[in-house]
């Protein structure tokens, strides 16, 4: 499978989908959808012990749900669906995070869940870090109460997890970090990550080791990645007062332990997991990084420790791997060759104009739609005649139109009524000519006229009618967007006089009493002329 965008050319992607045999099987499956979640292109996705548990039957996520699944936690790719809870990443955003299913060419990710990649990193190495950073500073952070100065022991330390552990702790200040391994040739890797020290514990005693390198007081805070029969050597290693994590359980689930060491050295006991959080939960975990981690992880004084990376053809050695505890660091699962081409962008559409302003009318009796607008609350109207614009064009050639204006707001909102008085080409003639009455455009107002016109231009509209009302800071245009008959968008510049004027109709509206439905103003003030500018300023006391 080899497409520049496979969401863009088939309905259906690969997924490796576990629940039906003791390895899982690449399958085709329907691309996910759902409202709310970004959608992203998988580049690469890391294998944590979890998914081999999962395999097994003995690990299920809260969000996994029952029978087969789409296997996989960890993700690194492109946003190609962007999510409107999460603006911040829009669609060609590079991004990482926790999920479920990762493990397949596209995923549905929460917003919450997900950070962008830095810059100095690739996919594949992004891939390698999600899951460590949650975990371990969940628990040394949030769960332990680690602060700056503290002795961290990391058992378990040449796990994938291990080692972000291990930086991580240096990263925020630790006084000595002590590492184990049970390998003499992944030592080296311990001192690489940071370990000031680094402990064997298949050849050395770590209770001693750990006193050695903590003048005799043992390590503040214990992340145990290991579990099994060791976890009961944990507390004498431990200082007093001190908080033994359970992070992982590698060597089995059971353990016996002397409660007397832990009652008597007055420790903390805290057990974690992930697998039965909320996404809520998660999303908090995933924010408590922003302020220490992620940017750790973009100047690299956290990084990632890749060990492999495997093609998804070939994701049975990539668990076998992982298995067989061969892997120095993370092993990684590749899902490049679906996305080959450029990577998704942004509609340059999406956001482009903002909130809309003003619900335009066109009638052919404005004094009876005023009133009528006023029976139902919506007044005082302030009513201009003979409007002419300046450098009124329609389709790109000047006509003289002239039109009656009448304007008021509802809350924010502002509410126009057009009628045309002459003959001359518009788009309010054609609209009325077509034998509608109502609803003819809504406009949006901005203090970067040009900007937003440039951008409108560029992403395909076509200007119909364009002109100035007020002088510099009052261009407007109408563009060709016309998805219900006759009713379409308009542009308008809001600076200036103008400004002024729409506050002060705004103003008018909630402080309306009910009476003086109609107020005539010059309309000479559309022109910002003083003299009517002063004269409606004085008309609001």
């Amino acid at each position: 499978m080899n497409s520049t965008t496979h969401a863009a050319t088939s309905a259906t992607m690969r997924a490796l989908v576990g629940g039906k045999g003791p390895d899982w099987s690449l399958e085709e499956t329907e691309l996910p959808a759902q409202l709310g979640a970004v959608r992203v292109q998988v580049h690469a996705a890391g294998l944590n012990r979890a998914d081999l548990y999962a395999l097994q039957g003995t690990y299920t996520a809260n969000a996994q749900g029952q029978g087969p699944f789409t296997a996989g936690m960890e993700v690194a790719g492109v946003v190609e669906t962007g999510s409107p809870l999460a603006p911040h990443l829009p669609a060609g955003t590079r991004v990482m995070g926790i999920t479920v299913g990762a493990f397949a060419d596209y995923v549905l990710c929460h917003p919450r869940l997900l950070v962008p990649i830095p810059d100095r990193l690739g996919f594949e190495e992004a891939a390698t870090l999600p899951v460590g950073l949650v975990t371990e500073h969940d628990a040394l952070v949030t769960q332990a109460g680690f602060t700056a100065g503290q002795s961290v022991l990391i058992v378990g330390g040449t796990s994938a997890i291990g080692l972000i552990g291990v930086q991580m702790a240096k990263a925020l200040g630790a006084g000595t970090v002590i590492a184990t391994t049970t390998s003499e040739t992944k030592r080296a890797a311990l001192l690489d990550a940071g370990a000031d020290v680094a402990v064997n514990t298949t050849t050395e005693d770590l209770a001693a080791a750990v006193l050695a390198a903590t003048d005799g007081r043992g390590a503040d805070i214990t992340l145990d990645h290991v579990g099994g029969a060791s976890f009961a050597e944990l507390p004498q290693a431990t200082a007093i007062g001190g908080t033994v994590v359970s992070i992982g359980r590698l060597a089995g689930a059971a353990t016996t332990l002397d409660l007397d060491t832990v009652a008597f050295r007055r420790q903390r006991l805290i057990g974690t997991t992930f697998s039965i959080r909320t996404r809520a939960e998660l999303g908090d975990v995933v924010a408590a990084l922003g302020e220490q981690v992620l940017p750790a992880v973009a100047d690299g004084r956290i990084g990632p420790r890749l060990d492999s990376v495997h093609p998804v053809s070939r994701a049975a050695q990539a668990a076998r791997r992982l298995r067989d505890n061969a892997a120095t660091g993370k092993v990684v699962l590749s899902f490049a060759d679906a996305h080959t081409g450029p990577p998704p962008a942004a509609d340059p559409v999406a956001g482009m104009f903002g909130g809309i302003a003003q619900i335009g009318y066109v009638v052919r009796d404005i004094t009876t739609s005023m009133e009528h607008f006023a029976r139902v609350g919506i007044g005082p109207w302030f009513h201009l005649e003979g409007v002419r614009p300046e450098n009124f064009t329609y389709r790109g050639h000047p006509s003289d139109m002239v039109m009656d204006v009448a304007v008021a707001n509802s809350g924010d909102t502002q509410i126009e009524l057009i009628t045309p008085v002459n003959d001359a080409p518009s788009m309010y003639r054609d609209f009325l000519a077509a034998g509608h009455e109502g609803v003819q455009h809504i406009a949006y107002w901005t203090d970067d006229y040009q900007a937003l016109y440039d951008r409108a231009r560029a992403a395909g509209f076509t200007v119909a009618q364009e002109g100035r009302i007020g002088g510099a800071d009052g261009r407007f245009a109408y563009l060709e967007t016309e998805h219900h008959p006759g009713t379409v968008v308009e542009i308008s510049d809001v600076g200036g006089g103008k400004k002024l004027v729409f506050d002060l109709i705004r103003l008018a509206a909630a402080n309306w009493d009910g009476t003086q439905p109609v107020q005539r103003i010059d309309a000479r003030l559309v022109g910002g002329d003083s003299t009517a500018l002063t004269d409606l300023m004085e008309a609001f006391g």
